[in-house]
């Protein structure tokens, strides 16, 4: 009998506490996110997010996750307004995207991507995401999916701290190919 192998599919509620779980993981391992949150189930369920998926590992545990929500309070969904000349609330912000580290290397993060990103051009919505610029391994992961650097910018947080972030859309030019948006 062949082993089960790993899936991605939407997140159900049921799905929060090891969600958690599989963050709680990537932040000890990596620092993502910078800051934790105080309530991490209330950070991951937000309630603006348009659809979220979870992948699950063959014993059923989740093992990662990614979010969509509306781009217009992404420094991204600015950046690909000005280069397209198309309102900001025409994009979608990926966010929350991780994969627990014992999970890593069986193609997840970039199925959880492209999972995402069908959904948002199905909706007739551009993706973008902003990324620390720290992070080199997301950053690696969103340049070999096809994702374009459009600009670097300093957000300001909510804590107080300016962080550098990279500003991405999907494909070439910072989305100027895509006819549905």
């Amino acid at each position: 009998m062949r082993e089960r192998e790993h899936r991605v599919r939407r997140r159900e509620s049921a799905d929060l506490d090891g969600c958690v779980r599989a963050l709680a993981e990537v932040h000890k391992a990596d620092g993502y996110p910078m800051v934790w949150p105080d309530r991490p189930a209330d950070w991951l369920a937000e309630a603006d997010q348009l659809a979220c998926w979870v992948a699950i590992a063959p014993d059923g545990a989740v093992v990662g996750h990614a979010a969509l929500a509306p781009g217009v309070d992404s420094s991204a969904a600015h950046v690909w307004a000005e280069r397209t000349g198309r309102a900001p609330d025409r994009t979608v912000a990926l966010s929350r995207l991780y994969v627990a580290p014992a999970a890593r290397g069986h193609g997840l993060g970039a199925e959880l991507l492209a999972v995402a990103a069908d959904y948002a051009r199905s909706a007739g919505l551009w993706p973008v995401l902003d990324v620390v610029t720290m992070n080199g391994a997301a950053v690696e992961l969103y340049e070999r999916q096809g994702w374009t650097r459009m600009l670097t910018v300093d957000q300001q947080w909510p804590d107080g701290r300016v962080v550098a972030v990279h500003c991405y859309a999907l494909g070439e030019g910072g989305g100027t190919a895509h006819s549905g948006a």
